[in-house]
C-alpha cells in the first residue's frame, strides 16, 4: 500500500502520470518554450531555457509527495505535458498543460479525471481549487466539464509576459460534487 511519500504513477485509458524524467528535458523546453503555452500559465518563464528545465525537472523530484506532486504526463510512451498539485496537506491547488499538439484530443479531462480519482480517494482530500486566466476558455472547459465551480475572481500574474497581472477565475471541486 502506498504511503502519501510514494511518487503516485498514476494511469488512465490512454495516459500515464508518472515521475518527472531527466529524459523529459527536451521536449519539456520545447513545449514551454511555446508562448501559446506559456501564456496561460502563471509560473513558467518565456522564454524558457533549457537550464529552466533543468531546474523545473529537478524540483519535481525533490517534492515531497506528501505535500506537492508533479506529474509528467506521458501519450503513447512519449512525454506530452505536465501536472501539478500543490499544498496537499492544505488547500490543495492543481495546475496542468500539454504540448500544442495534444490540445483538443480530451487528454487534459482524462489526466484530471485520474488525478481527482486519487486525490478523493486515495488522498481523502475533501476539496480542491483550481485557477484560469480568463483569457484560456479551453481551460475552463476542462475544470468545469470535470464538476468545478467558479467561486471567485482575481488577479494573478504571468511570469511569460513580464509579471503582468491577468484577471483569473478560482474554481473548486468538493469531493461531494465529484462523487455524487
Amino acid at each position: 500500500m502506498p504511503t502519501p511519500n510514494t511518487f503516485p504513477t498514476l494511469c488512465s485509458e490512454r495516459l500515464v502520470l508518472r515521475e518527472m524524467r531527466d529524459g523529459d528535458l527536451e521536449r519539456l523546453c520545447a513545449y514551454l518554450g511555446d508562448f501559446e503555452i506559456s501564456r496561460s500559465l502563471s509560473s513558467q518563464p518565456y522564454p524558457f531555457l533549457e537550464a529552466d528545465g533543468r531546474a523545473f525537472i529537478a524540483q519535481a523530484l525533490e517534492n515531497n509527495a506528501a505535500q506537492n506532486v508533479t506529474w509528467a504526463i506521458e501519450l503513447d510512451g512519449r512525454f506530452c505535458g505536465c501536472f501539478k498539485v500543490k499544498e496537499l496537506q492544505g488547500d490543495a491547488n492543481l495546475g496542468y498543460w500539454l504540448g500544442r499538439e495534444h490540445w483538443g484530443k480530451g487528454l487534459m479531462s482524462e489526466a484530471l479525471h485520474a488525478v481527482l480519482t486519487y486525490l478523493f480517494e486515495e488522498r481523502q482530500l475533501l476539496v480542491v481549487r483550481g485557477g484560469v486566466f480568463k483569457e484560456n476558455p479551453a481551460s475552463l472547459g476542462v475544470l468545469t466539464k470535470a464538476g468545478f465551480k467558479i467561486t471567485g475572481e482575481g488577479k494573478l500574474a504571468c511570469r511569460a509576459r513580464s509579471n503582468v497581472e491577468l484577471d483569473e477565475f478560482r474554481l473548486q471541486l468538493t469531493r461531494d460534487d465529484f462523487f455524487g
